[in-house]
């Protein structure tokens, strides 16, 4: 995967508009998602972009698949943060916590005047890929005091879905306490963060997906619940209107992938019952990033799982790791006359993406056909800005803290 196209990527995701919640936010979501997920950012002569950011990646010692390892660099000026506060200068010190989904942060702040209407709840939201996400929501003015809190919800509508998910958003001062309640009755604690010089707390809550989380409710300092935030049901995908086209392909790693025509061609992945991940295969499209440059494979890893399509004449695939460790997976070419190979595997590392690796495939005789090398992923992190008025600060909340694949809360009753 290409560093430049990933750090451009982040560039323009740090400068897309401010949202908040719609009617139609959903719909829109999966409407973006689709050409995002052709994987990669074409390098296009955006000149802004291209000024903020200097990039290298060397591999070293790959040839033939034998990956003595991945030596990486780069010079990222500024970062998807300060970008971000440049734009929108905090008010107090901003939030971090951990997204368990990615395992990637989440930084949140308010920005603007203090005045009614002129006061923002602002996030910018990382992938584990390392791509990155923000915007912007005004907080309610003067005359809606009776909102207690209220929030951003941007994994809401993030599909495939994944194991825990994130909630969060701001708060008055009144607000003590943050739970996220199931349809029967469960109850799963959350944070509230109290951010030196903000005029509003934070709070969050994780929760594992599965558990029914119908919505938040937030406390005062009697136990007494000021609000209640309802937390509508994950809405199905338009891929999942009509049955798959064509036969199943059951692959290694307990996955199987399935085809779909509807809206577009699709490949989704499955495991167990659920969807764990897709790759758009559209004639136009195919194995091409946005701006039409062909790319030899579209890799999809988390959770122990790493699959995919590849170019045609593919054989095998080596997910080469930065000790030198691999993993094989064979290729198989797709059952629904596509022009793909697919592959499927699993891995032992807990993060790759924060090391870098390499995506090695081979033809049948075993020659190395085409290589794709994934450079190590930085977690964004709060940055000090030239006219920023906040400091850097991190949250020492749970979310925070708390390690990758460790526990995540259980819900309680009361």
């Amino acid at each position: 995967m290409n560093d430049l196209e990933e750090r451009l990527r982040a560039a323009l995701d740090a400068r897309a508009e401010t949202y908040g919640t719609a009617p139609d936010a959903y719909a829109e979501t999966v409407s973006r998602a689709r050409g995002t997920r052709r994987r990669r950012l074409a390098l296009v002569p955006v000149a802004a972009a291209v000024a903020a950011v200097t990039a290298v990646a060397v591999f070293l010692g790959a040839g033939g698949g034998s990956g003595a390892g991945i030596a990486t660099g780069a010079v990222e000026e500024p970062g998807p943060y300060r970008r971000s506060i440049t734009e929108n200068p905090p008010v107090g010190e901003p939030v971090t916590v951990r997204d368990p989904a990615e395992n990637r942060p989440v930084i949140m702040w308010f920005s603007g005047g203090t005045a009614p209407g002129g006061l923002r709840f602002c996030d910018l939201v990382q992938q584990a890929s390392g791509g990155t996400s923000g915007g912007c929501s005004k907080v309610p003015p003067a005359g809606h005091e009776h909102e207690n809190a209220w929030r951003l919800d941007p994994f809401h509508s993030r599909w495939p879905r994944r194991p825990v998910e994130l909630g969060y958003g701001a708060a008055r001062p009144a607000v003590t306490r943050v739970e996220a309640v199931t349809g029967d009755g469960a109850r799963i604690p959350g944070t509230v963060h109290r951010p030196g010089g903000a005029p509003l707390a934070v709070w969050t809550v994780s929760f594992p997906a599965d558990a029914g989380v119908t919505r938040f409710e937030f406390l005062d300092g009697d136990g007494r619940v000021v609000q209640r935030i309802r937390r509508d049901a994950p809405m199905s995908p338009p891929e999942l209107a009509k049955p798959p086209a064509g036969p199943a392909a059951d692959m290694p790693g307990g996955l199987t992938a399935r085809f779909y025509t509807d809206p577009e061609r699709t490949v989704l992945w499955w495991r167990g019952g659920d969807v764990v991940g897709m790759n758009l295969i559209e004639p136009g499209h195919l194995l091409t990033d946005l701006g039409g440059k062909e790319t030899p494979v579209d890799l999809r890893l988390h959770d122990g799982l790493w699959y995919g399509v590849a170019r045609p004449g593919t054989a095998r695939v080596a997910l080469i790791l930065r000790d030198g460790t691999s993993a094989g997976a064979v290729a198989v070419a797709d059952p629904w006359g596509s022009g793909v190979a697919l592959f499927s595997g699993t891995y032992r590392r807990p993060d790759p993406y924060l090391e870098g690796f390499q995506v090695v495939g081979y033809d049948a005789v075993g020659a190395e056909i085409w290589h794709d090398t994934v450079p190590a992923v930085t977690p964004i992190r709060p940055e000090p800005a030239p006219g920023a008025s906040g400091t850097p600060g991190t949250s020492g909340a749970p979310e925070a803290s708390r390690p990758a694949g460790s526990p995540q809360p259980t819900p309680s009753r009361r």
